[in-house]
């Protein structure tokens, strides 16, 4: 990770709507809430780990994105398959925000299972637009939640 990318993330004020926007654990649920009204499964849970996460700007999630390499790796069932690819991806913004060493939180960034469209596991984060997003670790699309998205049961930042 470049020093000018890590110094980018140390410029803005927290809680500004600036480059660097944190987000409380309880504003989170109402922000998934919200944004993903008829799509969650009536037994859905989010688990925050953290009380605040920070919100990146989309171009600095595409260069973690884009560093993973996970994109050119092989699905392999049961070995290696969507739920792995997406712990690995989340396990990169765990390295970056350890790596930061002055940012405050970790990412607003987890896992999501549910009908994605079919049974599926994928990434999901919240950018400093407070724009919630999907992101498929085997290809790298970074998408707004769709219409054929639904039954979310599992969440996890």
């Amino acid at each position: 990770m470049s020093q000018e990318f890590i110094r980018r993330w140390h410029e803005a004020t927290p809680g500004t709507r600036s480059s660097k926007v944190y987000i409380s654990a309880d504003d989170l649920q109402v922000l998934v809430a919200k944004s993903l009204k008829g799509k969650l499964d009536k037994k859905f849970t989010l688990y925050t780990a953290d009380s605040q996460f920070y919100c990146p700007p989309l171009a600095d999630a595409r260069q973690i994105i884009d560093a993973s390499t996970l994109d050119r790796k092989t699905w392999a069932g049961e070995r290696f398959d969507c739920d792995d690819f997406a712990l690995v991806l989340k396990s990169h913004f765990a390295e970056a925000a350890y790596a930061d060493g002055k940012r405050r939180a970790a990412h607003c960034f987890g896992i999501v299972w549910g009908m994605l469209p079919d049974c599926h596991a994928i990434n999901w984060m919240v950018t400093n637009d407070l724009e919630l997003l999907f992101i498929e670790p085997q290809s790298d699309k970074i998408f707004s939640p769709r219409a054929s998205d639904k039954d979310i049961w599992f969440m996890l930042v």
